[in-house]
C-alpha cells in the first residue's frame, strides 16, 4: 500500500467561492479582521469553509485574530478533527470527551461549516412563501438555526434539524461543540455564543437558482 498522501480535489472551487488561493486568503483575512474586536477572547469559532485545502489557513488566520498574544503563526499547533455523520448519542459522547479541552483557555476550537445549500443540485428546496422571495426564506431558515445555536442547547438544535432538514454541512461538529458546552455548563461555567456575520453566495429567486449560505460566530467563556 502506498504511503502517498491523497488530497481530495476542491471540486467546487470557482463555483460559489474563488478558485484562487490568494484571493480566498484575502477574503478570509478581511472577514475575520472585521470581527476581531468583538470576539476576543474567543474559545471557539464557527467559520465558513471553502474547500478542505484552505481549512488550515482559515484556522491560522482565525487564531491570530482572536488571540493578540499570538504574533508568529508557527508557535501553535493545528489539530484537525474530522467529524462524520454522528448519531445524537455519539455527538453527546464526543462532546463530553472534548469538553476538557474546550475548558482549557490555551485552546481554540474552529468549527468549519457553511449553512444552507439551497437548490435542485443540492436536493434541498425548502421554501416558506410567507417570508417573501426564496432567498428571504433561506435567510429566515438559517437565522432560525443560528438563533438556536446561540442558545447553546444541543437538543433544540437537533430538533431544528429534524424538522427543517437544513443542509448545514457542519451540523455534526456543531452538535459536538454544543454538547461540549452543555457538559461544561453543568459545572457552572458561563458561556455565550454570538453570530457576527451572515451572507449568501447569491439571491435565489427561481427554482432554477442555487446558493450557499455562510455564517461566522464566536463562543466566549466568562
Amino acid at each position: 500500500m502506498s504511503n502517498r498522501v491523497v488530497c481530495r480535489e476542491a471540486s467546487h472551487a470557482g463555483s460559489w467561492y474563488s478558485a484562487s488561493g490568494s484571493q480566498l486568503n484575502a477574503q478570509l483575512e478581511d472577514w475575520l479582521s472585521k470581527a476581531q474586536s468583538t470576539i476576543r477572547p474567543a474559545r471557539a469559532i464557527i467559520a465558513p469553509h471553502a474547500g478542505y485545502a484552505y481549512c488550515g489557513a482559515c484556522a491560522a488566520h482565525a487564531y491570530k485574530q482572536v488571540d493578540p498574544s499570538v504574533t508568529h503563526k508557527d508557535e501553535f499547533s493545528i489539530v484537525p478533527v474530522l467529524v462524520g455523520a454522528l448519531s445524537e448519542s455519539k455527538e453527546q459522547e464526543y462532546g463530553k470527551l472534548l469538553s476538557k479541552y474546550l475548558a482549557d483557555p490555551s485552546n481554540l476550537f474552529i468549527i468549519s461549516s457553511d449553512f444552507c445549500h439551497w437548490g435542485q443540485r443540492f436536493r434541498y428546496t425548502y421554501y416558506d412563501e410567507s417570508q417573501g422571495e426564496i432567498y428571504r426564506s433561506i435567510e429566515h431558515l438559517d437565522k432560525m438555526g443560528m438563533g438556536i445555536i446561540e442558545q447553546l442547547d444541543p437538543m433544540s438544535f437537533t430538533n431544528y434539524l429534524k424538522k427543517y432538514r437544513n443542509t448545514i454541512c457542519g451540523r455534526h461538529p456543531i452538535g459536538v461543540l454544543l454538547n461540549a458546552v452543555a457538559e461544561l455548563r453543568k459545572s457552572g461555567l458561563e458561556m455565550n455564543f454570538s453570530f457576527l456575520n451572515y451572507a449568501q453566495s447569491s439571491e435565489c429567486r427561481t427554482w432554477q437558482d442555487s446558493s450557499v449560505s455562510y455564517a461566522a460566530g464566536a463562543l466566549i467563556v466568562h
